[in-house]
């Protein structure tokens, strides 16, 4: 079993679900995470020579696993948050409805078979899409499951995002193939934690939950199976700390 003493404040080269199995529990205040979304696996694992608008070309991970199968993994990534966190603590998981032949996938379909216990759903309105298939309504949304295990800290006073909708743009120049904006991971950390409370983010990509974590005075810890991505989101926190010491 790890302790809190050893993975505070580092980003983690390790599987998320097995990193998980050996925190503690009853220790981190907020899960904040976007897992893949599994687009290939579930359109059946068909991938074409040219992709799919939509589709994401992670480092090592296809996003193509059997539906079946990536459901299972999510739930029990789910389980071991709802573990991991606090009373007090929250999850929030990004998420979104995905498409294939006139079908739509909803991620309540999982995670109300999870352990977790449903808080709130909040819209990410991001405002534009690269999906442009023309037999549906554009969608420019993706989805916040605000999932707890008691009653979780909410500071609900954060200007322009009191609401269960925020108005957010996607995050531009960053090399990852999925990231998420720094201000998204800004304002899930002040509203569910306090300064020197701990964040995790087990699909920690290029970083931006631990940085933001980190620029608020909390602890973070983040864990990705891509060296690279684990190589970038350090590079980016070392950045922000050399900033720091200018001054």
């Amino acid at each position: 079993m790890y302790t809190l003493k050893y993975v505070v404040n580092k980003i983690h080269c390790h599987d998320s679900l097995d990193f998980l199995k050996n925190m503690p529990s009853d220790s981190v205040d907020l899960i904040f995470t976007s897992p893949p979304y599994n687009k290939t696996g579930y359109r059946g694992g068909k991938i074409s020579d040219r992709r799919w608008v939509g589709d994401i070309a992670y480092d090592l991970y296809e996003d193509n696993m059997e539906e079946l199968k990536y459901r299972e993994w999510q739930i029990q990534v789910l389980n071991e948050c709802y573990r991991v966190i606090k009373p007090t603590g929250s999850i929030l998981y990004n998420h979104k409805i995905r498409r294939s032949k006139s079908k739509a996938s909803h991620p309540m379909e999982w995670i109300l078979k999870s352990n977790a216990v449903f808080y709130q759903q909040i819209t990410w309105d991001r405002g534009s899409t690269p999906d442009m298939n023309v037999n549906y309504l554009i969608p420019t949304t993706e989805l916040i499951f605000w999932l707890v295990k008691d009653k979780p800290k909410c500071n609900r006073n954060i200007r322009d995002f009191s609401t269960e909708v925020w108005r957010i743009p996607p995050d531009s120049g960053n090399t990852h193939p999925a990231p998420f904006p720094l201000l998204l991971a800004n304002v899930a950390i002040l509203l569910t934690t306090s300064e020197g409370d701990v964040v995790l983010d087990p699909y920690v990509g290029s970083g931006t939950t631990a940085l933001s974590a980190y620029k608020l005075n909390r602890k973070y810890i983040g864990i990705d199976i891509s060296p690279t991505y684990c190589d970038q989101s350090i590079s980016r926190i070392n950045d922000e700390k050399n900033k720091l010491t200018l001054f």
